[in-house]
């Protein structure tokens, strides 16, 4: 077996955008080293999300035509790849244990050695994320609400952060070498995140220094609540697929995320369920001989911030200062975007009539 296919699995909210852009960004570098990030057509990187989509049965609202067939179609890049293969998304998280088998099945019958790697973190900052997200895309639900179908197992996507889970569907049958778990530090520089990535792809630091392009815009507590707001105003149809949802998605979340503000962080009435199933996930991989990259600590929630700001209390200052935020930002966007031709042919009647 001359080479070794790493296919990543997730979790969501654990770095996973922000490593997919350094592998981007890196690509030719590790490329040169014998490590692979496979592309679609015109250096398409979103061939992964798709064949992950393909692999679990959802679109997420993409044209059927660019799903279907999308794993067969990526399989087939890594066939044509040279030395050792990274793939994945954070989609795959949610395989059960049927899907992950044959993706696993696939990639075996090309002769390689296939490694799982999952990237996690505390439980307590995936939730916060995970909620983020949900507002960021028009979900109108309170942090509270959300916490508590979290804590009483109501949250389908809540299962793609589990370790015990997701490491159980992915590779049960193989060796504990080949299971590799990535643990995101608590705080601290990004790179280190990067790092331990990269030892879980048997590749060197100093092969890949480009930094990331890309990373998944954080919001923080009035933002959030003013999103809240927003989507409660807008509805579900306009906000999640008319034409506001562009501008909300690509101008007004990035910069809503560029301002300081209180972060989204569970409160005292959260902190012990999350900490026991934590604990139930330490022992888990422990006993599992599963291959940890950082430190299992890195999993336990921190304590609540006794200065924590309750994203469902009142805040109309910071709200209306995140919409103020929230305008200037649409109005620089209109300032930079081209006028449409009609104005602009409108704009030329004029001239020529002056």
């Amino acid at each position: 077996m001359d080479r070794r296919l790493y296919v990543h699995v997730g979790a969501p909210k654990s770095g996973t955008t922000y490593l997919q852009s350094r592998l981007l960004a890196n690509r030719r570098a590790l490329q040169q080293h014998g490590l692979t990030y496979p592309l679609g057509p015109g250096r398409d990187p979103r061939v992964h999300y798709r064949a992950a989509l393909d692999v679990v049965g959802r679109d997420h609202g993409l044209d059927g035509r660019v799903v279907d067939g999308a794993w067969p179609r990526l399989l087939r890049l890594v066939r044509r790849c040279r030395g050792d293969v990274v793939l994945g998304h954070e989609v795959l998280s949610s395989a059960d244990a049927e899907q992950a088998e044959r993706v696993l099945a696939d990639l075996a019958a090309t002769g390689s050695e296939v490694h799982v790697v999952m990237t996690a973190r505390d439980l307590a900052r995936e939730l916060a994320g995970g909620w983020q997200e949900m507002v960021k895309f028009g979900s109108r639900r309170s942090f509270a609400a959300y916490l508590e179908r979290a804590r009483d197992g109501r949250l389908d996507f809540q299962r793609s952060f589990d370790p015990t889970r997701v490491l159980s569907n992915w590779g049960a049958d193989l060796p504990s070498s080949r299971r590799h778990l990535v643990t995101a530090p608590p705080q601290g520089p990004a790179d280190v995140l990067w790092q331990r990535y990269l030892q879980a792809l048997g590749a060197d630091a100093s092969w890949a220094p480009a930094p990331a392009e890309q990373a998944n815009a954080s919001i923080g507590v009035p933002q959030a609540r003013l999103l809240r707001r927003l989507n409660k105003r807008l509805g579900a149809e306009t906000r999640r697929g008319g034409a506001y949802a562009p501008l909300v998605e690509d101008v007004l979340v990035p910069a809503l995320a560029d301002r300081a503000a209180p972060r989204i962080s569970l409160g005292p009435d959260h902190h012990d369920w999350v900490a026991r199933r934590t604990e139930d996930w330490v022992r888990w991989l422990t006993d599992s001989g599963v291959t940890v990259h950082g430190d299992l600590e890195d999993l336990r929630p921190a304590p609540p911030d006794p200065d924590r700001l309750d994203p469902d209390g009142r805040m109309p200052d910071l709200v209306a200062t995140a919409a103020l935020d929230a305008v200037e930002a649409l109005l620089d966007e209109l300032r930079t975007r081209p006028r449409p031709l009609t104005s602009r042919v409108r704009s030329a009647v004029g001239r020529l009539r002056r």
